[in-house]
Parts: C-alpha cells; structure tokens; sequence
C-alpha cells in the first residue's frame, strides 16, 4: 500500500473511531428560518459540516465556510468559518424556551459553546392568499390572538426588504407592500415573511417581475433587439425546443435543417396576432407516423399557422403526422398545404363544425394514437413523448391529456372534475402551474379536447365523438365518459404542456355562435351520464383537493430523508418500488423527502409514476406538510428511525392515521456489528446502545414494522414483545436479460454506493486482502469496482489487478459484462440489493454471510460463502473457472427470484401488511 493510501485510511478510520477534537462555535442568532453562526476546528483549516439541533432532533445542515471580518479579527481561522443554514421549523409544543446546538455532522461531536436558547412565541400565526399584484405584495396574517403590536418582517432570501408594524386589534390582518423597483428586473426573487420575535418563516412566495410591461402585441416588431425575445412567458419553453432541436440536428449531423428551425422559432415569436405574412414551414415527413395529430380549424389561418409552427419547433422522439382539418375555410386555411410542407388536409365540403369535422378528419390518421389539438395553442417539447409513454406503461389507458396553460403562465387545467350536480371544473385554474398538487400524473374523469390524445384503436371501438354534442360542446368530456364505461382510463399528464390561448376559436360570450351550444349540450350531458357522477359530491373548492384524486381507494403519505434517486443506490430502489407496490393496491400516494428538495429529474419520474412530491417553496418542513395535509392520509409510511421518529408523536396526537415503519436496516444492529470489530470500540458500542434505545422506541410506537430480513426480524422481537406487528418486507426484482455467455464474460466486480460505510469497509477489504493474494495465484483475474459517490483516493488506487470505475450509468454495465460478482460486506444489516441484483441478472456470486442474510441463497447450491481472505480467493477462483457450477449457481438464484422477488409477490405481501393495520384495497 502506498503512503498516500496509507494516510487516506489512517483518516478514515479516525472518523470512524470517532476521535474526540476541540471544536468551537456559537448560534448567533436564529430568525425566520435561518440560523446565523460560525463553527472552528482548530486543528484542521478544512471548513466543519455542521448540523442543528433543537430538541434532540436535526432541523438543519450546512457547511461552515462563509467568511466573516469579525471572525478573523478574533483569530479563528482565516475567517472562513461562519454558517447561515435555513432550519425545519419544530413541531408545536408548549415550551417557553427552545434550546439549539451545534454537532460536528459526521463524528456527532457536540462543538463547545454551540448552544443557543430561544425564548418561543406562543401566538400561532398563519398567512393566506399570499400573491404579487402589479408589483404589489399582498397577503392576510390570521392569528389564534389579537395582532396589535407584532411586526411582520418581509424578506427577499434572507434579507429584509420591509418591517410593518400591525395596529389592528384583531385576528386578522391585510398587509400590501410596494417591492422597491429593483425588483422589476425578470429575475426570479424569493419573497418570504415571518413576524417579529419568531424562529421560522410563515409563507414564502416567488415573484418574476418583467421590467417592460407593454402587451407583446406591440412588441413582436422589436423582437431582435436583446431583451425583448425573452419578455414573453412562453421564452422559456421555446429555448429548450431551439437547445433540444440543435442537440439533435449535431448528433444526427443534419446541419441543413438549421434554416427550417430558424423559421419555426421567428413564426412562433413573432406570434399570430395581426400576421399577414406567412414564410414556407417544412413539417418532418414519416411514413409510419405513430402519432397522427388533428387541428381542426375554420378560417383565423393565423392562429393555425402558429400552432402548427410550435409543433415543428417543439422537440419530440415520437414520429408524427399533422392532418389539417379545415371544416369550409375561406381565408388561407383553404390553401395551407401550399404554405406548409409534408401537411395532410381533411377538407370539407360544407361546413360540419366541429365534432362532425374531427370525426372526419380522422379517418385520415394513419398513427396508431391520435392527439385532438386545438388551433389557439403552443406546444412545448416532449408533449407528445410524454402523452404517448403513459400509455406505453399502462395498456389499460386509453386517454391522456395535457397540463393546460393561460398565456400568462398560470395554469389553466390540470385535468377535469365532474361533480355530484354535473358542474364540469377545470382542475387547478388559474393557480401557480408549479404547485406539487397539480404536477402528478393521476385519473381524472375528464380531459379538454384541446389537448386530448387517444389510442386509434379505442377511438373506433367507442364510435368516436358522439354525434348527439354536434355542433361541439361536451364532446370531449362525453369521450372521456364513454371510454371509462368500456373499461379504460383517462389520465392527465402534468409533463405534456400546452399553451392554450382560450377563446380564440369559439369566442367566450355563451350566448351566441357556437358557444350557445355549451349550455345546450351541458344538459345532454347530465341526462346521459347522471348515474356515473352523481356521487362526486357537492362543487365546493375546499373539497378539491380530495375529490381531484377520487379514483383512489386509500391515501398514503410517505416520508423519507430524500428523494430517491433511480440507479444511485439500493435504498432509492427499494424505495420506488415500494410505493409502485402501494400504487397496483389503488392507493395514492403522497411523497415527502425530509430536506423538501425538488431533485429536478429524479423528483419528476416520481411525478410521472403517478406519486404527489411535496418539496419547498411551497411547503417549508415535513411539519408544515404534517399540519396542512395530515388529515387527508390513511396511513404513514416512514422509512429509517432517525426520520421516524421526529414525527410519529404528533401523527399520533394529531390524527387516526395508521403508521407504518420501514427500519431500512437495523441501524443499531450495523453499529454493533462495526463496533464489535474494533479494538478501541466502547464509544462505538456506547452509540449503537443509544441508537437501539431510540429504533426500538419508534418500533414500540407504530402499527406495523418491515423488516428487510428474517435475522433482523428475530432481533426486534427479542426487545419488543409485540412480535405479530413485525413483518418481512418483500423486495421486488425487475425481469432481466441473461447477458452475454460464461465465456464472454471477464474479471469480477462490486458495486456500492461509497456514502454507505460498510461498502468502503468491503473494498478496503478487497484492496488490502483479497486481490493480493489472488494477484499471486490469478493475475489475469481483474476487480471492477463500480459506485457512486467514490472516494478521490479510491480513483486513485493503482493495483494491477483493480480497475476503480465508479458511478454506472446502466446496471447492464456491472452485471452483464463480468463473470463473478463479489460482495465481500464485514457489517451492515438489512438485505443487500446489490446481490438481488445480481441474483436478477444471472450472475453467480461469492459473498459473506453478511451480504447472503435475507436473500435465501444457499452456500454450495446457489453461491459460495466465504470468511478468511484464502477462502475468498479460493472461491473466486473455483467460481471463475468452473462454467458448470457457474450455471448451476445462476438457474438456482433465478428460481429464487421467481419465487420470492416477482412484482406480484411483492403486492400480495404489501396488501397483508397494510389489511394487518385496517387499510384495506379492492385490488
């Protein structure tokens, strides 16, 4: 081993020992969620990870590194030292004094002079219809006691812009406030209010003021002068199509379609209002469209031509096709095929309006879905991708629709309601269209034809639109019907934007032109679909939030410490899949990351799963979600003891929920595990003790505990003697592709995420025993170490016999391309995903009884158990080379996951865990 190695393990394994410092530090202040002070290791220039402490439980985490005058005068450090962390406000309680404290984030050192005591506010205050308004601040302060004599303190981040002092003796209380003009700039600024003398903050806003506020009608002309193309709200979608459009034309090398590009974005910003002139669009040509998209359309070319313009611009993977379908056009419209290339044209004869002309214009489709779009709208890039994938997931859908958007950017629809007296609402209007409760795929019971994409083969059994709305009207919403009484779904798709102009087809006076018909036909409706809706309750907006997600049977809130990340690391797996399991019981299901971070794609294929992600600006902690929505869940499902049990008490004081507690692992269990190990172990056992005082009080207090394996099982029912509440997680293992052959396959590998200590703990053991000896005996034989989050000096390794990968992309890479998986784990708990993987894959292991517990493979007959570094090699090197056990190994583990690790296993496992605690399904 070289010195550099040396040292790196030397430090490692001070940390984990845990070795005592003097640390110094100091709470400043703590104000509207932001705690203000400096932390110091004396003995290291490196800045300290810090976490805050109130009460025994983390509310906040953060770096101390930002530079203080005050700190280098007074020779700590050079001044790098100072902190400002937003923190999770605590639970209501009535104490009169909080107290803080400052532990050093990775050893739990408590630093010295950290603590910080905070007398509490006894008033609750709250704040609603918080809004900007002509660069106005406007919002209501409600309180349980009188306001006089309390300021409200507005910020933006986390300075204050403004202190007003509230004179009313009353509960309730108006505030407006002017934002200075500074914040009339387009740039995004994060308002946030709290009152005087409180620790957190009650609401936070954001606002986006445009500094020129003159209609783009009179602006497109100035379109090419610099800040003027990005006035628009639509500037930001129309970017991504021209980066994505670019992207693709450079990987494709079709550098002459750069012109055509060019015309659909000018056409698309200069916008239809007053066009009169009308450049050639060349529409992508297919001969296999899978999708045939229909604009009907009668005269106002204009509109059209935008529309279709905003499609070719919009980036999609899906091929398409766009059929014209002009009902009698006599502006343009009637010759658009000369203007726009590669277009297909349903024309008629006589004016059939439109149900009459859709239905007409798709016997011209010849993809297998058919999106109806209206002519008044603006497409953004992957609307089709996303439609047309849910119905890819889920053959049972037969109708998906777009997230609607107003011109202004708010939105318009997230799907549509019908209610007990056959009121349609447009779910959502009007409202902020980032709001996390209308940004989840989800049934719904109707969606708007102006945007609504159909499976060919569904439109044709269910006999199309039905005549009886002619001329229009319901049309869309009597389809929706229709197909669910054929036994399909319809389902909303939040990631499928569409920009709708309203009004601009049909007008918005109901009592003349075709708009008269929407009164007409809203009473077919009723009358045809009464016995279908009659149940849903009386319209009321308070009662929106639960009757939008009507088609549930249960509702589920699921808290863990972040957000799941596919592919990073075993727990993230588990963790989708468990709530894909909770989802086929027909629940719904609600998810909360600890630290309320949206973690941009990972936070959306959650959403697009059909999961409800609540993350900040809009919510502030999982208590503030816990006293918003708490009443709304049939259960909580929590996963690790240290979240746990930061919320378990007030679910319990505050609602009939059940709780369900998924440990992850036995913590207590692991660190025993690591501290028995060690020779200098009493602070490492002294810690495991308090964290088994701790996971075993959380077990005591929940219904239900999942256990990932049968030893950990053994090992709670030997604390706690309510053993029938303990039950066996079921792990669910996706169907996978054998791979290449015993013979194309070499070396052997590993794979953990390196946040994770017993995974550093295994390649350690790798790299300072077992690839050593096996080097003396089978040189050719490599190690391929893969993993996220890897150590420099684990990259910097320079063994002949170990290749240091780190993070994969694709499993495929690991399990497919490798004759032996190696799983060498001296502690932890829990089951081991990466060796279900492997067991997935086909590929035969060698493991510790460690890494075997909870995975019923069996040494000799489905993998080799090894102990001693000789046993490994000697393992690795019968394994390696005899192809015959090698395939025995590998029919063995897949029988295993046939029986024991199949989706359908997994759900008849979560519906006795949840039945065991009264949450029942029809599925």
């Amino acid at each position: 081993m070289s010195s550099e190695q040396e040292t790196s393990k030397v430090k490692a394994e001070n940390a984990l020992l845990n070795i005592k410092r003097t640390l110094h530090g100091s709470i400043d202040l703590i104000e509207a969620g932001i705690a203000y002070g400096w932390a110091y290791d004396p003995s290291n220039i490196e800045p300290l990870n810090i976490n805050l402490i109130a009460d025994g439980r983390l509310v906040g985490a953060g770096l101390a590194n930002g530079y203080r005058e005050d700190l280098l005068n007074a020779n700590i450090g050079k001044g790098n030292h100072a902190f400002k962390i937003d923190i999770e406000e605590l639970p209501n309680n009535n104490k009169d004094v909080i107290s803080y404290s400052i532990v050093e984030a990775t050893t739990r050192q408590t630093i010295e002079n950290g603590s910080y005591e905070y007398s509490s506010v006894s008033q609750n205050f709250c704040v609603d219809d918080f809004r900007e308004e002509n660069g106005y601040i406007l919002f209501n302060v409600v309180s349980n006691k009188n306001l006089s004599n309390n300021i409200v303190c507005i910020y933006s981040f986390d300075e204050i812009i403004s202190e007003i002092f509230l004179s009313d003796h009353k509960k309730y209380s108006k505030v407006e406030f002017k934002l200075p003009i500074h914040f009339h700039d387009g740039n995004d600024h994060l308002i946030k209010v709290s009152v005087k003398g409180m620790t957190q903050i009650i609401a936070t806003l954001i606002v986006n003021i445009k500094p020129i506020k003159t209609p783009w009608t009179y602006l497109k002309d100035s379109f090419r002068t610099p800040r003027i193309l990005s006035l628009s709200k639509q500037s930001s979608t129309r970017y991504e199509s021209l980066n994505y459009q670019l992207e693709a034309m450079v990987n494709n090398k079709r550098y002459s379609d750069i012109q055509n590009i060019l015309t659909y974005h000018t056409v698309v910003v200069e916008g239809y209002e007053g066009r009169t002139e009308f450049s050639k669009i060349i529409l992508p040509k297919t001969a296999f469209p899978k999708v045939s998209i229909i604009i009907p359309a009668f005269n106002k070319f204009a509109l059209t031509y935008h529309c279709i313009a905003s499609i070719a611009l919009a980036f999609n993977k899906t091929p398409y096709e766009v059929i014209l379908a002009d009902d009698c056009s006599t502006d343009l419209t009637s010759e658009a095929e000369s203007i726009i290339e590669n277009l297909i044209v349903s024309r008629t004869s006589v004016n059939l309006r439109f149900l009459k002309n859709c239905n007409e214009a798709s016997k011209y489709a010849k993809g297998e879905y058919i999106i109806f779009l209206n002519n008044d709208t603006e497409v953004t890039s992957f609307w089709i991708d996303e439609l047309i994938n849910k119905h890819d997931e889920d053959q049972s859908i037969a109708i998906t629709g777009s997230k609607l958007l107003n011109s202004d950017g708010t939105l318009q629809e997230a799907g549509g309601i019908i209610w007990g007296n056959g009121d349609p609402w447009n779910v959502g209007r009007n409202q902020n269209a980032l709001l996390p409760e209308y940004n989840y795929s989800r049934e719904v019971d109707y969606i708007t034809g102006a945007a609504l994409c159909i499976k060919k083969s569904v439109w044709e059994e269910v006999g199309l639109f039905s005549d009886e709305f002619s001329p229009c009207y319901y049309e869309d919403t009597d389809l929706s019907f229709k197909v669910r009484s054929f036994g399909y779904k319809v389902v909303y798709v939040p990631h499928s934007e569409v920009i709708h102009f309203e009004g601009l087809s049909h007008g918005k006076d109901i009592s003349e032109g075709l708009k008269k018909y929407q009164a007409i036909n809203a009473s077919l409706f009723c009358e045809k679909w009464f016995s279908e809706y009659c149940d849903n309750g009386i319209p009321h907006h308070d009662l929106l939030p639960l009757k939008k997600d009507r088609h549930a049977d249960q509702r589920i809130l699921v808290i863990d410490y972040a957000t799941p990340i596919q592919n990073q690391d075993a727990g993230s797996y588990a963790a989708i899949q468990e709530m894909k399991l909770m989802q086929s019981l027909g629940f719904k299901v609600t998810f909360v990351p600890a630290n309320l971070a949206h973690l941009g794609a990972h936070t959306a294929h959650l959403q697009k799963m059909g999961i409800e992600v609540l993350y900040t600006p809009f919510y502030l902690s999982v208590n503030q979600v816990l006293e918003r929505r708490l009443n709304e869940f049939n259960a909580v499902y929590i996963t690790r003891y240290h979240i746990a049990k930061d919320y378990i008490d007030y679910i319990r004081k505050n609602s009939r929920a059940k709780i369900i507690f998924n440990n992850s692992d036995l913590h207590f269990l692991r660190e025993m595990r690591l501290a028995l190990k060690k020779k200098d172990n009493k602070e490492l056992l002294d810690n495991s003790l308090k964290t088994r005082e701790e996971e075993l009080s959380v077990c005591q207090k929940v219904d239900a505990i999942l256990c990932y394996n049968a030893t950990e099982h053994a090992v709670i029912t030997s604390h706690i003697s309510e053993s029938d509440k303990l039950h066996i997680t079921p792990w669910v293992l996706e169907e996978k592709n054998k791979g290449k052959d015993f013979l194309e396959r070499h070396g052997i590998a590993f794979l953990g995420g390196f946040n994770h200590l017993p995974n550093r703990e295994a390649v350690e053991f790798l790299n300072d025993e077992i690839m050593p000896l096996l080097e003396k005996k089978r040189p050719d034989i490599i190690l391929y170490v893969y993993g996220s989050k890897m150590p420099i000096e684990y990259k910097e390794c320079t063994a002949e016999n170990i290749r240091m990968v780190g993070f994969s992309e694709s499993l495929d890479d690991v399990y497919h391309n490798h004759r032996v998986f190696v799983a060498p784990l001296l502690s932890g708990a829990g089951i081991k995903g990466k060796v279900l993987e492997s067991m997935a894959y086909h590929l035969p292991t060698v493991l510790t009884n460690v890494a075997a517990e909870g995975t019923g493979l069996t040494h000799g007959i489905s993998t080799l158990i090894a102990h001693s570094p000789e046993e490994w090699v000697d393992s690795i090197i019968k394994l390696y080379d005899d192809h015959v056990l090698w395939h025995k190994f590998s029919e063995n583990s897949q029988l295993l996951v046939d029986m024991n690790y199949s989706f359908l296993h997994g759900k008849q496992v979560f519906k006795k865990i949840f039945s065991s605690v009264g949450i029942y399904s029809k599925k």
